[in-house]
Formats: C-alpha cells, structure tokens, sequence
C-alpha cells in the first residue's frame, strides 16, 4: 500500500510540473533535472516506507583545509535538527567529493498522495539556497546569514503566527 502511495505522490508531483508519466524505475528511483543546475532524486524505499529527496550540494570538495574547515562548520550548524535544511540533513562522501542535502516523507497510512507536491518546491529552493552558500564559501567570500527561502506566492509567516510570539506561550507547563 505504501509503495502504491509513494507512485501516486509521484504521478500528483509530475501533473504539478506539467510532466506527465513521472515513474519509479527498477531501483524506485525518478531523477528530475531542475533548471539545468542540478538533479533532483526521489528515491522510495520499501523496507522503511519512506519516500528520500536528495539532491548534491557539491560536486568537488575544497582542497584548502581553512575552507573545507570553513564549509563543513557552516554545514554541520545548518543541519542542526534540521533547521536550515527543510527538516532534512546534510551528508558527505569524502572518496567521490560530494555533499548530498536529503529529506523524508512517510509514505505509511495517512499520508496523502499530495505530500510530495506540497513539499518538494521548500526542498528545491533550500537546495538552490545552500548551493548559493556553498559557492560563496568556496570562493572565499562570507555568505552571511542563512535566509530561508519564501514559498512560492507568498512571505514567511512571522512569529507571532505561531503562538503571539511570547516566551512559553507555546508550552504547557506541567
């Protein structure tokens, strides 16, 4: 049933991009090309249930210590908890030189097949914002402090959206 749930997030994903006929092949894997600057990979597994985007940060590690030093700190303080990562984390391959930015949708019950539509332009554009990091730290420049990126159509909500922006106001206290 999840892998059922997983092709129809697919199909729903691919009618959003006008690209009909999106399908896992035989590793349950669909790879998107995304603007011609990099790939976009969904990639479900049945032993879990979950449905991986990944997509490469990097293609090529600094050889400089300071800046490689440099790229991993500001990639480790990103990837704490997710924050800066669309929920997802960060990964690196030292032999083939590539960092990987990667997030999970459930595809179990309850998950409808719209998640994957509904999620993937949040992924793509954090991916294309800590490309933009990246590039800046390789080339020696400060990228300065992250932005998340604004949806689509619309401004991030502010804090007081989520709870009237007063300390503990979100907690209940026991």
């Amino acid at each position: 049933m999840s892998y059922e749930n997983a092709k129809a997030n697919l199909r729903e994903f691919g009618k959003e991009l006008n690209l009909e006929g999106l399908v896992f092949d035989e590793n349950n894997t669909c790879i998107l090309g995304i603007d011609n600057t990099f790939s976009l990979h969904i990639t479900y597994e049945p032993n879990s249930d979950r449905l991986y985007l990944y997509s490469p940060i990097l293609d090529g590690l600094p050889k400089d210590d300071k800046i490689r030093l440099k790229l991993y700190e500001r990639l480790l303080e990103g990837s704490m908890l997710g924050g800066q990562m669309a929920g997802g984390g960060i990964g690196v391959a030292p032999k083939e030189e590539l960092i990987l930015m990667h997030c999970v949708i459930d595809m179990g019950l309850g998950v409808d097949a719209n998640a994957l539509r509904r999620f993937a332009p949040l992924f793509v554009e954090t991916v294309e914002k800590w490309r933009e990091i990246v590039s800046k730290i390789m080339a020696g420049e400060d990228p300065g402090p992250f932005q998340f990126p604004v949806p689509p159509g619309g401004e991030m909500p502010s804090a007081p959206a989520f709870g009237g922006g007063k300390p503990g106001e979100r907690y209940i206290k026991i």
